[in-house]
Order: structure tokens, then C-alpha cells, then sequence
């Protein structure tokens, strides 16, 4: 996900999750039986409860990602902030930065304490690094730790993500906590008002979304300068990728997925072996849609190049572009500029077959314990605190949304239906199906939230969600939310997604050195060929330099890991 989109995705697993700041039931009180575990500065009791404060300070010292950009608030840092003052105040549990790295070089950090054995008690690393360490025997086997003090929320939120910690389970050993991951596909925004005022069929494939543009332009819908279809801008992607499984917001996936590429990610070929999506044939005829778009018009001329895609879309300049279900949140100057901006979501183009294909986002960020760490219930723990309803200390402590810059090994974590449940459930509340007090809010925070304001924001008909049937005045707050939920949500839990999950999710050794050179070589390359620069034929060229320029060995690494 680009850098300008990270405050929305996190303020969306901050609403998604299950982190609401109620009153907690479970208090700091221990109520269960203890244990005598040592800890790294002597015996420490341990409490079975899985909220229980230690009764001596239990350090836990962690690699930390640091974004050098962020502002924290007075004098506080990521090690000595609200949060982990709050955490050795409540629990005694008490962060140590072991060390820190900035955002870009974290990998390369983590890489190196790993290569020297000169590891802290805990960090996050990504899957290859996962898989290196559990060579080297270098992990915990966290399998008891987390049956006896992972809480029932926990337990709840990997059960319901199927899969997730058998991913991490190793010879019938769990070595890791893996993150969650934020549901999303590409869909299509078009504007409504456009295809009702032009008389216009709603599209289905490429060949009728391409007719649906240049009668946007023809028409000038968005006045003398209308945009027929708008994606990538300046040091955005060109579509999703394994190390970025969920960047669908104004890129081209939807393009490539309709022909049943799939650029970024790695899939089998026909004899069952791992290839690159982008050295296939068929990302070659995606590349010849998009280069026909550009040179008949119906692609923005300052694709890859343009400043601010968002401020066209603003503008009323264009009707259509690419994006997730919460790309809702994204059209809200849109619609104040133009009351009118009915911009309606769509599980389109499908492929040949009627298909609507996706890459599957998936999670790429796991927690890991050093093997000869003492107390590996109190990372455990961290992360029960993080899931959980906090205890009431924290409203006087805290009292606000924070973000991974200030809560130590944070990872996304939510149930993995809780997109389905909030979106069906707010409509069932609406149509008085089930009452405010029938929805579970303690799984489901954020769900009671928005359904117990959405008969202030949604009109009649209750199943009609064009813009004109919303009142947007009476409870501004959660419009945007209750508009991206309904409109943009339930449009991608109804959709019949053809999922296609990438083989590997993280960097192998031959990657680590030559990747950013061949994502360059890719890169470049594409665009070109999209701007018409260079001919299609370049293609061909850009596939054999990239198996000589390291393809070769890093598509082995892939197999060997299959």
C-alpha cells in the first residue's frame, strides 16, 4: 500500500478490529492459579489468568520498525510513550528497544540480527525470514505458551482466519503469530449519474468498459477535458504485488486480473511449477489493453506521471478508476464538490468465462519469540491487550486511537468475517430485522457503533445505496463510514471472487540483492510499453533480462520452497 494510504488502512483495522476502548472484562487482578517461571532477572510468579499483572516488571526487548516521519506527541518516543507507559504500569510489562531501524532499512536490521544469532526477545519479520529462523532453531515453540495464555478473543480471531496459524506450523510447532489481513479486491467506481443520464447498461468486461469511457468523453461528462479512465500516478504501482497484496486503490489490477494475468504475484504455470505473473503471455495482452486505451484516449495521458489522482477524481473530471470497497472513504470531496457524484462500485471486468478474478490479500508480517527467551507469555499477552477490550485504566492512561508508531509488535488483527458481519448486520439493523442490543459487540465493536447510526444516515428504499438515498447533514461522522460499509462494502462481500493467492509472500536471498533492480526493469519497462514509448515487443525483451539478471535463481528459490 502507497504511503499516503497507510493512515486510512490503519483507521480502518482500528474501526475493523476489535480493539474498542469499553470497559474491559478482564481486569488487571489476577483470579487464576499461578506458577513459578523464570524470567530474566530471576523467578518471576506467572499467573494462568492471561490479563494477570505480573507482580515484578517482566522486560521484553524488541526490534522496532520506526517511521522517521511521524510525529509523536511532547516528548514521547516509540520505546516511552502512552502506550507502553500504560502497559508496565497495568500489566508490568516494560518495552527495551533492543535496537531500531527506519522503515526502509528494517528488513536489512532484522536480516543481519538474524545472520549473527544476536536476536532480541521478540520482533516482527516477514515469511522467508520466518522460515530462516525456524532452519536455524532459533525460535520458540510458542504451541503451549499460546494454548495456555493466548485469550479467548485471541483463539477467536485465528480460528476464524482458516489457515492462518497452520501457515506458521512447522513439524506440529507453532514458531510464529501472524498478522490478519484487511479483506480486499479491486472493484470498479463508476459514476452512476453518468451511465442513467447517457442511458448507458452497466459494464461487464473490458470491451464494454472501454465503450463506457469514451462515451464519458464523447459526452464530456466531466467537461471539455474529461478523463475516461484514470489509475496510477506518480511513484504509485501499476498494479498489486506479493510484498503488496493488497494495493488495489488507482492502479490497473482490475485490468490485468479480467485477462487473467497476473503481474506481481507469483502463480503455477501449466506443468504445476512457480513463474512470475509478469514474464506470462497473458500480462503481455494486458499491457496491449491498457497501450490501446492510451492511444485511443480512454486512459489518463498523464498516467504514472500525473501529481494527485485523487484531485481529479475530486474534480469531477472523471467517472471511473480502480480501488477496494473502503475507496468510498476516498470520494468524499467528490461528492461535496457534486451532491450528485453517484459513484456506485462493481465487481467488474470478468474474464472470457464471466469470472471476476483477484489477487488474495494476504498477511506478510509475523510475530516471532527468541528460543531462549524466559517469559514468552508476556508477548502473548501483548498481544491479547492489543485485541482485547482495554481495562478501564486506559481511558485516563490513554483515552485515544494509536497506531502501530506507538503500540510495540503491532500487527493488523480482526476476525475474518468481521467486513461480512458489519455490513450484513448494519443492514439487518436498519431493516428492524434484529435490534441494536442482538448485535455482538464484544467481538464486533465497531459494527454496534456504526448500526447504532445508521437509521441517521440511510434512506429509504434500505437496499438502494445511489448517493441521492443518504442524508448526509444529520450525522456527518459516520456517513463516510456508513457510506463506504454499505456501498463499497456490500458490493465486495456479495461479489464471486475467483481468489488467486501468491506462492510466496516475502523475499528470497537472491531477491534481497536483485529485486529493486528487476522491479525497476519491470517497472519502466511496462509504462513505456502502456505510453507507447516502446513497442509491445518489449515485452519479450524485458522477460529474457529478467531471468538473466537473477529471474533464473529467484524462480528456483520459489520453487524450492513449494
Amino acid at each position: 500500500m502507497k504511503k499516503g494510504l497507510k493512515i486510512v488502512a490503519l483507521s480502518l483495522v482500528a474501526a475493523l478490529s476489535v480493539t474498542a476502548c469499553s470497559g474491559n472484562t478482564n481486569n488487571g487482578a489476577s483470579n487464576g492459579n499461578t506458577s513459578q517461571k523464570e524470567s530474566g532477572s530471576g523467578q518471576t510468579a506467572v499467573s494462568t489468568d492471561t490479563f494477570a499483572k505480573y507482580e515484578e516488571p517482566v522486560v521484553v526487548s524488541i526490534g522496532r520498525s520506526i517511521d522517521p516521519s511521524y510525529t509523536y506527541e511532547g516528548n514521547d518516543t516509540a520505546e516511552n510513550n502512552l502506550y507502553t507507559r500504560w502497559l508496565l504500569d497495568a500489566y508490568n510489562i516494560e518495552i527495551k528497544h533492543e535496537w531500531e531501524a527506519a522503515s526502509s532499512d528494517y528488513g536489512q536490521k532484522v536480516s543481519l540480527a538474524i545472520g549473527s544469532n544476536d536476536l532480541p526477545d521478540a520482533m516482527i519479520v516477514d515469511e522467508s525470514q520466518l522460515r530462516q529462523m525456524v532452519k536455524a532453531d532459533q525460535l520458540a515453540d510458542l504451541t503451549e505458551v499460546y494454548e495456555q495464555y493466548g485469550s479467548e478473543r485471541l483463539k477467536q480471531i485465528y480460528d476464524s482466519n482458516e489457515g492462518l496459524l497452520e501457515g506458521v506450523t512447522f513439524d506440529g510447532k507453532l514458531y510464529a503469530l501472524p498478522e490478519t489481513t484487511l479483506p480486499s479486491a479491486p472493484l470498479t467506481w463508476i459514476r452512476k449519474d453518468w451511465l442513467d443520464e447517457l442511458s448507458l447498461n452497466e459494464p461487464k468486461t473490458i470491451a464494454d468498459l472501454e465503450e463506457v469511457a469514451k462515451a464519458f468523453i464523447d459526452n464530456k461528462m466531466g467537461g471539455d477535458n474529461t478523463i475516461g479512465v484514470v489509475g496510477t500516478q506518480q511513484g504509485g504501482s501499476l498494479y498489486s504485488t506479493f510484498l503488496s497484496s493488497s494495493d488495489h486503490f488507482l492502479n490497473f489490477s482490475s485490468v490485468f486480473f479480467a485477462k487473467d494475468a497476473y503481474p506481481g504475484i507469483w502463480v503455477k504455470d501449466d506443468e504445476g511449477k512457480a513463474v512470475y505473473g509478469s514474464t506470462t503471455e497473458e500480462t503481455k495482452e494486458a499491457l496491449a489493453v491498457l497501450r490501446d486505451w492510451y492511444a485511443s484516449g480512454v486512459l489518463d495521458k498523464e498516467v504514472g506521471i500525473r501529481k494527485s489522482t485523487q484531485e481529479v477524481i475530486a474534480s469531477g473530471q472523471t467517472g471511473i478508476f480502480f480501488g477496494p470497497w473502503w475507496s468510498a472513504y476516498n470520494i468524499m470531496d467528490s461528492i461535496k464538490n457534486d451532491d450528485k457524484a453517484n459513484w456506485r462500485p462493481y465487481a467488474i471486468p470478468v474474464n472470457e468465462e464471466g469470472k471476476f478474478n483477484s489477487n488474495q490479500a494476504t498477511g506478510s508480517s509475523f510475530i516471532v519469540v527468541k528460543k531462549s527467551y524466559k517469559n514468552p507469555e508476556a508477548v502473548i499477552k501483548l498481544l491479547n491487550i492489543h485485541v482485547n477490550e482495554k481495562e478501564e485504566s486506559y481511558k485516563t492512561a490513554v483515552g485515544k486511537e494509536l497506531t502501530s508508531q506507538e503500540i510495540p509488535l503491532f500487527l493488523i488483527m480482526g476476525h475474518g468475517d468481521q467486513l461480512n458481519y458489519a455490513v450484513n448486520t448494519t443492514q439487518k439493523v436498519l431493516r428492524d430485522e434484529i435490534t441494536l442490543e442482538e448485535v455482538d459487540k464484544l467481538n464486533y465493536g465497531f459494527t454496534y457503533e456504526i448500526a447504532s447510526h445508521v437509521k441517521n444516515v440511510k434512506l429509504e428504499p434500505f437496499d438502494n445505496f445511489d448517493i441521492q438515498y443518504w442524508d448526509q447533514e444529520s450525522d456527518p461522522d459516520y456517513f463516510s463510514h456508513l457510506y463506504a460499509h454499505l456501498n463499497g462494502g456490500s458490493t465486495f462481500v456479495n461479489a464471486d471472487i475467483n481468489w488467486v493467492k501468491s506462492l510466496v509472500t516475502s523475499q528470497t536471498k537472491t531477491m534481497q540483492t536483485r529485486w529493486s533492480n528487476l522491479k525497476k526493469l519491470e517497472d519502466e519497462t511496462f509504462l513505456k510499453i502502456i505510453m507507447g514509448s516502446a513497442p509491445i515487443e518489449e515485452f519479450d525483451t524485458f522477460v529474457e533480462k529478467w531471468y538473466q539478471q537473477g529471474g533464473d535463481q529467484i524462480t528456483q528459490e520459489v520453487n524450492d520452497l513449494q
